[in-house]
This record gives structure tokens, sequence and C-alpha cells, in this order.
């Protein structure tokens, strides 16, 4: 989002009354303006741009008979954004009741022969997210000339220009959130993934001592299956697909028993048995941790109730700025 100086950093006049809130539903984009004095001396400093501005405020409002003065929000080629009827105020500036209904007017302090800044370019970019953010259907950006019926050389051919190249047109970035609530994002996603590695790492450990138990399970339920009678049933499974003609060789006749005495290794204690696998299951694994919620949150976009609106011809030209 854009920092936008107040009214008060440019010492404006308080507005006489003025024709309401634009209404969300009915606003189709923002019109781009220039001040369109002829004029070729630059308003770049601070102090120039404060003092122009209030010099059209006096020739809208006295010369004119306007509210206020008639645009909502001032660029500078030093990239300021200059709080002027806001927003969501409408705007007197494009021509009559109906483009005012349906359009903001963002003024260009360009002068002529001037080319846009990169700094003017980048703030203007931001001033229309913002007015996207509060009018979402308003996402045309459109040059005064293409709108006023009367026709009108505003904003100038160098901004024109820039309005066709789309230096205007708000990035993805821009139209979506501020560098801020992007830190916000990344430093929650961060987060997050470490979490997760944590959560999988645990997971695994728990997962691994359970495969490994039941294996030794699945080897001790084995060993009991093989016992001398399965190996009988075994034996007798292949002598009954043996062919009529196999003939068996004879078994050998039994050895002695051995003798004791002669083999005194005989009398050894028989060896301690294996130790049996620990087949107890485990805890159940630790459960994933919640999911951190992000919360929305959306700005008002009430309206307020609708004055008569402005209407006549367009301010362009306006006089050489007051000092």
């Amino acid at each position: 989002m854009v920092t936008y100086l107040p009214r008060s950093a440019w010492n404006a006049r308080p507005p006489n009354g003025g024709p309401g809130n634009l209404t969300v539903s009915r606003v189709q984009g923002a019109v781009i303006h220039w001040p369109g004095t002829g004029s070729t001396s630059v308003i770049h400093s601070k102090a120039a741009v404060a003092s122009a501005l209030r010099g059209w405020q006096n020739y809208h409002m006295d010369s004119r008979g306007w509210s206020d003065i008639a645009y909502q929000i001032a660029v500078d080629q030093a990239g300021r954004a200059w709080t002027l009827r806001g927003l969501r105020t409408q705007s007197g500036a494009n021509g009559n009741a109906d483009l005012n209904e349906r359009y903001g007017a963002i003024l260009l302090v360009l002068v002529t022969g001037e080319q846009p800044t990169a700094a003017m370019k980048a703030t203007t970019r931001g001033v229309i997210a913002d007015f996207r953010r509060i009018f979402p259907r308003g996402t045309a950006i459109r040059p005064h000339s293409a709108v006023r019926p009367d026709g009108t050389d505003c904003p100038g051919p160098a901004a024109r220009a820039a309005i066709a190249r789309g230096d205007f047109t708000p990035t993805s970035s821009e139209d979506d959130m501020t560098p801020a609530q992007m830190q916000e994002l990344k430093n929650f996603i961060e987060a997050r993934s470490q979490a997760y590695a944590l959560w999988v790492h645990r997971q695994l450990r728990k997962d691994l001592s359970a495969v490994v138990k039941a294996y030794a399970l699945d080897i001790k339920n084995y060993e009991r299956q093989t016992d001398a009678a399965d190996a009988q049933r075994a034996a007798a499974a292949v002598w009954a697909t043996a062919p009529d003609t196999f003939q068996p060789k004879p078994a050998p006749d039994p050895e002695p028993e051995p003798d004791p005495s002669t083999e005194p290794y005989l009398l050894l204690p028989d060896p301690e048995p294996m130790p049996t696998a620990d087949t107890t299951p485990d805890a159940a694994p630790d459960s994933a941790p919640d999911a951190a919620t992000d919360p929305n949150g959306s700005a008002p976009a009430g309206t307020a109730p609708a004055a008569q609106p402005e209407s006549g011809s367009d301010p362009e030209p306006n006089p050489t700025p007051q000092q």
C-alpha cells in the first residue's frame, strides 16, 4: 500500500459539502489526468507541489464553484502521493456526473514536455492497486482524453504513452499485498515448513521402530510354524508328487548312542536359549501439529449517503500554480 500525505500537508481548505462517496458496484476504473497549464516550469519540490495544489483548489472552488479540488489523489515526480478528495470520494474532474460516478480521478503533477519518472509510475501503480481493493470492478485505467465527451489533450502525450505501455498497471505483488505483508507471509511459511519437517522426522522414527518390531514378530511366528510337524507335512507332499518308479535309497543303520565316558563334552550343560524378540507394540505415533490459522482482514467499503454529484466542464487547463 501507498503512504498518503494528508490534506494538511498542502494546507488544504475544507470542502464545501460534496457529492459523497463512490458506489462500489458502479465504479469501472480510474482516469489519469494532468494539470494541463501549458507551462514548462517543473513542479518537483514538496513545497512547490503543495503550492500548486492550493492554487488548483482555489480555482476549482472559487472559479468553478465546485466543492473541492476536483481530483482524488495527486502523484508527483518524486513519488509522493497527496490526498486530495480521497479514493472513496467522488471526483469532479472527469467531465460530467455519469463519468464521475463511474471513474476515479488521479492527477499526475506533470508539465508540458515532461516524462513521468520511475518513482511517479511506481506510486501511481500503488494508488491504482489501492483503488482496486476498494472497488474490485474498477480495473480500467484510461486517459482522460478517452472518456471526456468534449475531447481534451489530458493527460498529455507522455502519460498517454505510459498508460498504453502498461506503466501504471499494478503488478501482482503491488495488487495483492504490501512488502510488510509479504515478509509476514514468508515468515509464516518458513515456520510452518520447519514444524512440518520436525513432525515428519519424528513420525518416520516411530514408523521405523514399528517396522523393526513387526519384522521380529514375523520371524518368531515363522520359526513357530516351521516345527517338526510342518517338516513332516512338507515331506509327505514331496513324496506324493514323486513318480511311481522312484525307489528311495534305504535308510542307513542308526549309529550307536555315544558314550559319555568316552565323549566328556556331552556332559557340558546346554547353552542358554536365544533371547526372545520384544514384540510389545509401540504407543500411537504423535499426531501432526495443528495447522496454523492465517487470519484474513477486509477493508470496510461502506458508502456515505450520495449527494447531488458535480457536473459541468472539465477543470483542465488550470491556471499557473499560485505561490
